[in-house]
């Protein structure tokens, strides 16, 4: 008995009736391949695993060494200067300097290969794109120095050996979301998926956030730094989106399932591909911004500082630059605090 009402709880959260207007969507930004560059758009569908525009949907491409280990930014830095575009069911591979590489996805999923990997002890599958698409990645992300395997890095190293690139089709859509292995997030539910994202389907930041912060570091950044699907503008006041506990954009409601909690990917700059010397931003988030809530979270998340909210769906829809934001506050709401 104590386990259903526990599922039911969980899956059956208090929907908000009573919204407040914060601000509106100034950017919405799809990532095709995980830890490459973002694609900006002016509007997108709001699915189930994340934003999408026809084909183009968030994290649907991974890279993975020959053995199938995920590669992500944190290995390969270089990833955050590679463009996936979609025309239909052409792919276009671009990076500065070097000549772009196209492919038709629909040959890609008609060839069939099918390389299984796993992703934060998840199960995952892809479709192999090709030798042609391997070989143009490992050629972005890897210097001579790291392909000939003479880095020191072991994860550089055994990466640098070759690439390949996959596209998830429909292969992996079970695939749930990521909860924290040392704390409960209330908000989570049973439903909630992924593709290829680290945690869950949204991430969100706000200007008024990176107007904040920006002053406090050596050199200002841009809300590329932080990777975030959904920006809004207007917003009164800095970091108001921790007490965000449902953001509700046109008829697409959203649900909070926890802070943004900031690794070493944050210091690496997108337009470089190269990670700060100085950890910046990251080194100054550190020195201000906490992690609020139970004792527990507090101290396993105090070298992880937030910055922007990860977010589930709980009713998907058209979303679109300069829609309007409104959000249920969880101070008003003991049951959505964590």
């Amino acid at each position: 008995m104590l386990a259903w009402w526990a599922w039911r709880r969980r899956n059956q959260l208090d929907t908000p009736i009573k919204w407040e207007e914060v601000g509106e969507v100034s950017q919405l930004v799809i990532y095709p391949l995980k830890s490459a560059r973002g694609v900006k758009v002016t509007e997108a569908e709001a699915t189930s695993y994340g934003l999408a525009c026809d084909l183009l949907e968030d994290r649907s491409f991974l890279t993975v060494t020959k053995e199938g280990k995920f590669i992500t930014g944190r290995q390969a830095p270089k990833l955050t200067t590679v463009v996936v575009t979609l025309e239909g069911n052409k792919v276009t591979l671009r990076k500065v300097g070097m000549e772009d590489l196209e492919f038709d996805l629909e040959g890609v999923t008609k060839a069939g290969k099918v390389t299984d990997s796993v992703v934060f002890n998840a199960d995952v599958k892809g479709f192999d794109c090709g030798d042609k698409a391997a070989e143009w990645l490992s050629e972005a992300i890897y210097s001579k120095k790291e392909k000939e395997g003479e880095d020191k890095d072991k994860d550089k190293e055994e990466a640098g050996s070759g690439v390949r690139l996959l596209y998830n089709g429909d292969l992996t859509r079970a695939r749930k979301a990521r909860e924290a292995p040392f704390f409960s997030f209330p908000q989570y539910k049973d439903s909630d998926r992924v593709i290829y994202a680290d945690t869950c389907a949204f991430m969100l930041t706000t200007e008024a956030s990176l107007e904040d912060l920006n002053p406090r570091l050596p050199r200002p950044v841009t809300l590329d730094w932080f990777r975030s699907n959904i920006v809004v503008r207007g917003v009164e006041k800095a970091y108001d989106e921790d007490d965000w506990a449902y953001v509700k954009i046109g008829d697409v409601v959203f649900r909070r399932l926890k802070p943004c909690d900031r690794c070493q990917f944050t210091f690496v700059d997108p337009e470089t591909g190269e990670k700060c010397a100085d950890q910046e931003p990251l080194a100054t988030l550190k020195k201000y911004r906490r992690a609020e809530g139970p004792e527990t979270l507090q101290r396993t998340w105090a070298l992880k500082p937030p910055f922007g909210t990860h977010l589930g769906i709980d009713a998907c829809g058209r979303l679109r630059v300069g829609d309007k934001v409104a959000v249920a506050r969880a101070s008003l709401n003991p049951r959505w605090q964590f």
